[in-house]
């Protein structure tokens, strides 16, 4: 079976460590022959959630911006990569303001019991890296990511995290770097 990965990109950063990551991932997913696509939150253009409840009623957002359309690509995907670095102990702002403003996926589930989206083979992967070593530096992101895939109905499929991984391009240096992610997309696709 062929699948639609759609990665997205948190990092802010050009060059980034998460983003080279989501590079190699998505060069595993075609290698075997899926079809892929990348979104850089970097180049959206998306407001935060307000919070307005607007979506509650119907289950769509009243904010107009690029969010609709990846909105539909996170419902065509039936895998989705999440590659992000880590800020302050959790998701960096960009990656967080994408999943408040899945908001309607909550509404439409909760409030309105309709069909978000058949959860049946979809799939999804964590990936990030943080500049320090603490114990519990991926904890907050590993829950919101959770809490994302579960809104989108995507079975969380697992995590290639990496800390100690600071400055631009670092990562590149890592032995292993590249296999581990290749590995985690590899299950993934099975």
């Amino acid at each position: 079976m062929t699948h639609l990965v759609l990665g997205i990109a948190g990092s802010p950063r050009q060059g980034s460590n998460s983003a080279w990551l989501l590079e190699q991932a998505m060069q595993e997913a075609r290698e075997r022959g899926h079809r892929t696509e990348t979104i850089y939150l970097s180049k959206l253009t998306y407001s935060p959630c307000r919070g307005c409840g607007a979506c509650e009623s119907g289950g769509e957002c009243v904010i107009r911006d690029d969010m609709q359309a990846l909105q539909q690509k996170i419902l065509a995907a039936n895998r989705i990569i999440v590659a992000t670095p880590i800020f302050f102990m959790g998701l960096n702002a960009q990656t967080k303001a994408m999943i408040d403003r899945m908001q309607p996926f909550w509404a439409r589930k909760y409030l309105l019991h309709t069909v978000v989206a058949d959860r049946a083979e979809r799939r999804g992967l964590f990936v990030s890296t943080a500049g320090t070593k603490l114990k519990d530096v991926f904890a907050c992101a590993r829950k919101s990511i959770q809490v994302f895939f579960n809104m989108v109905e995507v079975e969380y499929g697992g995590e290639c995290l990496f800390p100690g991984v600071d400055k631009a391009g670092e990562i590149v240096g890592i032995p292993g770097a590249a296999e581990r992610v290749q590995d985690a997309v590899t299950l993934l696709l099975s």
